[in-house]
């Protein structure tokens, strides 16, 4: 007898930078380790990764998008991008389309994947828009391929109830699941930190309203004065602003402009801790790149930080949303004996739980459902 075919299952990732190429490239890499399903990924041919991806021999199509968000390709270069998406369908018949974070074009793209009998995911990462983040006007348009997916995947319990309540999904079609680990590299060598040198604690990523640097900058200027030894690092691109000067004066090592992924790993390595002062948030891929080195989170407790965070255990949560609980939190981790190495090894020792491989198969399950 003929064993049955397995499925095919196409993820899609139209995004050209960030952190979402490298999680679609570490994607990939896992599903061609595992037998569930079979696979395909549809990628932007503008995407930073496409280079990598040609390299790999993992099974993608890369479909031109556009360079700027006010280029003639972004209106123009859609009707192109459709058509070799359908063709490619009617060629490959997947299963699903597994969208992995909304594009500008995905939500007029998938009525014509489910048109063709194909069923159409989505993993929505923000239910709301987040303070300050000049793309959010796009968040409204990007989330309403939610109301009418097959499957709807979030990141985190917080960003599903936030849909839910709003309306904006049927809770029959939602699956909260989780944000994989990120990793940038080697696990760097086992951390050591004992509390008897300056904690070097690192404020990572693009700079917005929503994250938090002041309060971050307050928190440090406050443990400084009470004596409590710690060292500054601040890399990512954005405005600081008046924290420039704040930040200086700490000596902290400031890397202001985009970090390649490449230089990821470097940087984590250099530092025992991430700081998250998140005043508002759904979840966090810099959580994850941290956990990806089981280097301990210090953040406030709002949205999905406070599912990913999980106090003494993955790092530690701040009990108040102030400048003094930040810098209390970050304390605890410097001068509690023992709480720093338990935080690493059980960061180490739960890896699987928050891995790639569990939430690729976790998805395949949910296709057999649909």
């Amino acid at each position: 007898m003929t064993p049955p075919s397995k499925p095919l299952v196409a993820f899609m990732y139209l995004g050209r930078r960030g952190a979402l190429g490298r999680f679609t490239y570490a994607l990939a890499e896992t599903a061609a380790k595992i037998d569930d399903a079979d696979f395909a990924f549809v990628i932007s041919a503008n995407s930073e990764i496409a280079p990598e991806f040609e390299g790999s021999g993992l099974p993608v199509t890369k479909i031109k998008t556009f360079e700027r968000a006010a280029s003639p390709d972004l209106v123009t270069g859609f009707f192109e991008a459709k058509r070799e998406l359908t063709d490619w369908l009617a060629k490959n018949r997947p299963a699903a389309v597994v969208t992995l974070m909304p594009h500008i074009w995905t939500p007029a793209l998938a009525p014509a994947i489910q048109k063709m009998g194909v069923k159409y995911l989505t993993i929505i990462h923000d239910a709301v828009r987040h303070p300050g983040d000049q793309t959010g006007w796009m968040t409204r348009w990007m989330r309403s391929e939610a109301k009418t997916a097959d499957l709807t995947i979030t990141l985190s319990h917080a960003v599903a109830d936030r849909l839910i309540e709003r309306g904006l999904a049927d809770p029959r079609r939602v699956f909260p699941l989780y944000h994989p680990d990120l990793h940038f590299g080697d696990m760097p060598p086992e951390r050591d930190y004992d509390g008897k040198r300056p904690l070097r604690l690192l404020f990572f990523g693009r700079i917005m309203k929503y994250k938090g640097l002041p309060l971050f900058v307050d928190a440090m200027e406050i443990l400084r004065e009470q004596g409590v030894p710690i060292e500054v690092g601040l890399a990512g691109s954005g405005d600081l602003g008046p924290e420039r000067t704040r930040l200086e004066r700490l000596g902290a090592e400031i890397i202001n402009r985009w970090i390649p992924d490449s230089e990821i790993h470097g940087i984590l390595s250099r530092y025992d801790a991430m700081a998250c002062s998140h005043m508002e948030a759904s979840q966090s891929g810099v959580v994850c790149a941290a956990f990806g080195t089981a280097m301990p989170v210090v953040a406030m407790p709002v949205g999905g930080i406070a599912e990913q965070v999980v106090d003494g255990e993955t790092g530690v949560l701040s009990r108040r949303m102030t400048p003094q609980g930040f810098a209390e939190a970050v304390k605890r981790l410097a001068t509690e004996p023992g709480l720093y190495q338990h935080i690493t090894t059980h960061l180490t020792e739960t890896a699987e739980n928050r891995s790639m491989e569990r939430f690729l198969r976790e998805i395949v399950g949910e296709i057999g459902t649909l």
